[in-house]
């Protein structure tokens, strides 16, 4: 799927000073959790570069668990955050998006979407890897954001963070798993109730609902963290590893689901109209504002 792009694998014995232009890359010690986390100057987006280096990341910790460093580096989590104080992700890169629409240039479309897939579907299937994968959010996690946010394991979030899928507001739908994810969480009707509505949802109702695993006070994100990871040691990381792989079993998300969705989910791009696309790229100049950024029109 991504094999059309190089990614470039980071050295075993460097680790954890990996260096990514978009990601922040952490060990604990404690918890023996790897953290992930989107670079405060990263765009709020997930733009092209930053999925290539997601999946770079991934493919470089399965070269390091199976290296002789891996021992000195032992890993039972694998932690998805942002060092933005306001936003875990605002999702897809919607100036991509629109660009592609206008121009019909489906393949460029599906090419990001693939991407997109290959990093969901690695974070659904614990990156391949005998570990834990979770999400810690704070501020907006919107669209693909929430998306990945549900891939993980489990997802812990700070009371006042919002989230959702808003793309019926431009007449589409989240193409990136949230179907899949919604319904494994909490069933077709109310995970489609979501997705109809767009609505977005405090952490406190997502809690409520049974997305949202774990509540934080606000500002207590990575303290929470930290000690949920910690919290009964050795044997409770087993017993959730356990849980996540029959919940894995019972309720199977496969790469080929995935795609099929995301398949008809570039069908259905190609289909909407100027209003949809000049609402995408208000949202755009919002998000380039909101970021300090200048955005550049397509």
């Amino acid at each position: 799927m991504t094999a059309a792009f190089e990614h470039e694998r980071r050295n075993p014995r460097e680790f954890p000073d990996w260096e990514f232009e978009t990601l922040d890359i952490g060990y604990d010690v404690e918890s023996r959790s790897v953290w992930m986390s989107y670079k405060e100057t990263a765009p709020h987006c997930y733009t092209l570069k930053m999925l290539l280096e997601a999946v770079a990341l991934r493919e470089s910790l399965k070269e390091l668990v199976n290296s002789p460093y891996g021992a000195q580096w032992p890993i039972r989590y694998f932690v998805m955050s942002s060092n933005k104080p306001a936003v875990f992700s605002l999702g897809g890169d919607l100036a991509t998006f629109a660009a592609a629409v206008r121009k019909r240039d489906r393949d460029s479309l599906r090419t990001y979407a693939y991407v997109c897939i290959d990093v969901m579907y690695g974070l659904t299937s614990a990156l391949g890897l005998p570990l834990v994968t979770l999400s810690a959010v704070r501020g907006q996690c919107f669209g693909g954001g929430f998306e990945g946010a549900m891939a993980t394991d489990f997802l812990i979030a700070e009371e006042s963070a919002k989230l959702g899928v808003p793309e019926v507001a431009f007449n589409t739908f989240p193409g990136m798993g949230a179907v899949s994810f919604l319904k494994r969480r909490l069933g077709v009707a109310l995970g489609e109730q979501i997705i109809a509505t767009g609505a977005a949802h405090t952490a406190v109702k997502m809690h409520e609902l049974g997305v949202v695993d774990v509540l934080a006070p606000d500002g207590g994100l990575r303290e929470t963290t930290l000690s949920w990871m910690c919290d009964g040691g050795e044997e409770r990381w087993l017993r959730r590893r356990a849980l996540a792989d029959l919940r894995r079993s019972c309720f199977p998300i496969t790469r080929e689901e995935l795609l099929r969705v995301v398949d008809l989910w570039v069908d259905c791009s190609f289909s909407i109209g100027e209003p949809d696309l000049r609402h995408m790229e208000r949202l755009v100049a919002a998000q380039g504002r909101l970021s300090g950024q200048k955005t550049k029109s397509a």
